[in-house]
């Protein structure tokens, strides 16, 4: 599998993108960077959108990328967003809603729509065609899952926001298989009141989720730290972590599992 991080970090700055990875050139984990540095004939190859939750640092540009599908790239299908029914019901309340934006899921037409909503029962695995993917549900301000994602080579867990959980860790537990886990830290640990209040990690958090996976020793690939924070304090103490491989991610990295 590969994975190229479109952006990945808790807000926007100059130089630094919101959420959003791209597996093997195809399907979009979070739509916070897309179009912005997606070609137009690579935002064409996009099939679908496992959307974690419906906060704007995740979906923002998938309302450019609906525009831009719509009026230049002549897909003959259509972009399928696939998320919770409570997730969905969010975008389309409140983005998708013909007043914030368009709704695309009937545009240009109901029969021939730029993009179709598919929801997804929580714990049950739906293929992607070469892909297996469940969503489970995590502790955010907001309903929002994360993804285990089955591919030949192995299981690989994008978190999407979290704050502590539990359910997420004792199913990754059963993978023999897994690879790597990407996971928020979004605070240092001076903010850990308004990191649990909004519902996200600091350093020390991270620390007690991943013993959660107990013997299990994937790669970490850490996002959503918040630029202007100072990040050099935030990684100084994600390396104290032992027994982990962390690595810090950067906007436009290619990870290949």
């Amino acid at each position: 599998m590969e994975i190229k991080v479109l952006g990945c970090y808790g807000s926007q700055l100059p130089g630094y993108k919101t959420t959003g990875f791209l597996l093997n050139g195809r399907v979009l984990v979070d739509a916070g960077t897309v179009t912005s540095v997606l070609t137009i004939e690579e935002q064409a190859r996009i099939d679908h959108i496992l959307i974690t939750h419906a906060h704007l640092d995740h979906v923002c540009e998938m309302m450019f990328l609906a525009d831009n599908i719509n009026i230049s790239a002549g897909r003959n299908s259509p972009i399928t967003v696939l998320s919770t029914p409570g997730i969905i019901r969010a975008m389309k309340d409140h983005l998708f809603n013909d007043v914030i934006w368009p709704d695309f899921s009937c545009i240009p037409s109901i029969e021939k729509p730029v993009m179709a909503f598919e929801p997804l029962a929580l714990e049950v695995k739906h293929s992607l065609g070469d892909l297996s993917v469940t969503a489970v549900r995590v502790s955010h301000s907001v309903e929002t899952v994360g993804y285990i994602i089955e591919f030949e080579g192995g299981t690989v867990i994008f978190v999407g926001d979290t704050g502590p959980t539990e359910r997420l860790w004792e199913i990754a537990r059963g993978y023999e298989d897994l690879k790597a886990i990407f996971i928020e830290t979004s605070f240092h640990d001076s903010l850990k009141n308004l990191a649990a209040l909004s519902g996200h990690l600091t350093p020390s958090c991270l620390d007690t989720e991943l013993k959660k996976l107990g013997d299990h020793a994937p790669d970490i690939y850490l996002f959503h730290m918040k630029p202007m924070l100072d990040l050099k304090r935030i990684g100084d103490s994600i390396l104290r972590i032992s027994n982990r491989n962390i690595k810090i991610l950067k906007d436009g990295e290619v990870i290949k599992l």
